[in-house]
């Protein structure tokens, strides 16, 4: 028996959620499946774009009203854009879940994208853009990207080149919403205090009239790079990143993953931060994680130092990987990073915008829903073997490097591994 709800409408559009009577809040989104990934190159950063544009008038609301109304609901309304998914949402007091839906609906369904207020924006995102050259870790993650995955669509950026932006015209952006902007295309996901046949009308009535379905094409089979691209900048750190194909999302192995990556790097007990920071003092910032995509994976790590100490915690990092691979992982090791990630997902889980956005991207992206009960089974049979031929695939592939700083480094003792 599943615990939580599910309905696809006559429209289309799929409704997930996870009822909570001990809470007065509810949290909703209307997840969108658009993102970077799904952009060629003439309209990369589009769908990052059309998410600003919505709060600029929806509706019969103008952009102050929109305003107003968003904080007459006394909660959190807001949005965001990833290379796979966009997403709209809000945490409300359930009195005004009603009223939430009504405005999440006129979002989605009737944005006014004013003219005058699309070229205001240009400049907001621009600034934007702006802002992210002044993040130099910014920076080396999103030159990772293409040196992992090069011109394919998941190498580029969110936001999109400058010149998308400002050559950008109203009715090529509506094009681009109206053609993927479909309840076909969509997942409304919500997490809190509800009555189920309640919600579901409600549900109806506001998105009244949503019709349409994208012929969505799947983004190209990737072919992963081992490009290694360094970028002078006059800033206080280098900053190192190093990334390696792994797993798909929702592939065989997964969770092993997790907790591999864990150990290695995702925590304050992990090898790197324990050699980096705390044996050498090396880093403030020292840290490795993956990242999975409906048609790619990577495994990433990450460190900033000063420039005369980066060659040193290069090397250092890839010594800790070549130890890993010739050491192997004890079980005891193994077993205390299982238990940090199920104390920090079971944490994690606890609040209905965290239930929302798991049920949301579940079901937009994989498809399926997985309930806390068999996120802890899987995690539990996650193994130590699985977990080093995991390290073994993934470590001698040859990695991707980004470098972003005043120096470069060598990377020979990454080809060593």
């Amino acid at each position: 028996m599943r615990d939580f709800d599910l309905a696809v409408l006559p429209c289309g559009l799929t409704v997930v959620g996870e009822r909570n009577r001990h809470v007065r809040s509810v949290a909703v989104g209307v997840w969108v499946r658009t993102g970077s990934a799904d952009e060629d190159r003439a309209c990369q950063g589009y769908s990052h774009f059309v998410e600003h544009m919505v709060f600029k008038g929806a509706g019969e609301r103008d952009l102050r009203q929109l305003a107003e109304e968003m904080d007459l609901l006394g909660g959190q309304m807001n949005a965001f854009t990833s290379k796979e998914c966009t997403c709209f949402y809000g945490k409300v007091l359930d009195v005004h879940l009603e009223r939430a839906l009504n405005l999440l609906a006129d979002l989605v369904m009737r944005p006014r994208f004013p003219a005058e207020e699309m070229e205001k924006e240009k400049g907001v995102v621009l600034e934007e853009i702006a802002m992210g050259e002044d993040m130099p870790e910014d920076i080396v993650h999103e030159q990772l990207a293409k040196a992992l995955y090069g011109e394919h669509p998941l190498g580029g950026s969110i936001l999109g080149p400058e010149e998308n932006i400002v050559g950008a015209r109203r009715e090529g952006l509506l094009s681009f919403m109206k053609e993927r902007y479909v309840p076909g295309n969509a997942v409304l996901s919500v997490a809190g205090n509800y009555d189920w046949e309640g919600l579901l009308e409600l549900v109806r009535r506001a998105f009244d009239g949503w019709q349409g379905k994208w012929d969505r094409r799947p983004y190209p089979p990737v072919d992963y790079r081992a490009d290694r691209l360094f970028r002078e900048k006059d800033t206080e750190q280098t900053h190192l990143c190093v990334g390696f194909p792994a797993l798909r999302m929702e592939e065989e192995g997964s969770f092993s993953l997790v907790v591999l990556n864990n150990l290695l790097g995702g925590s304050m007990s992990s090898r790197l931060f324990q050699n980096i920071r705390e044996e050498a003092g090396l880093a403030y910032s020292v840290y490795s994680f993956s990242g999975a995509y409906v048609g790619a994976g990577d495994l990433v790590l990450y460190a900033g130092t000063n420039p005369r100490t980066a060659q040193e915690v290069s090397d250092r990092m890839a010594a800790e990987v070549r130890r890993l691979l010739r050491d192997g992982v004890p079980e005891e090791e193994f077993e205390k990073s299982r238990e940090q990630i199920r104390g920090l997902y079971i944490l994690g889980m606890e609040t209905t915008s965290a239930r929302m956005n798991a049920m949301g991207k579940g079901m937009l992206l994989a498809g399926r829903v997985r309930s806390q009960e068999e996120y802890l089974q899987k995690l539990a049979a996650a193994s130590r073997d699985e977990a080093m031929e995991l390290a073994r695939r993934i470590f001698r592939t040859p990695p991707a490097l980004s470098v972003v700083g005043p120096e470069n480094v060598d990377p020979a003792a990454w080809t060593e591994l």
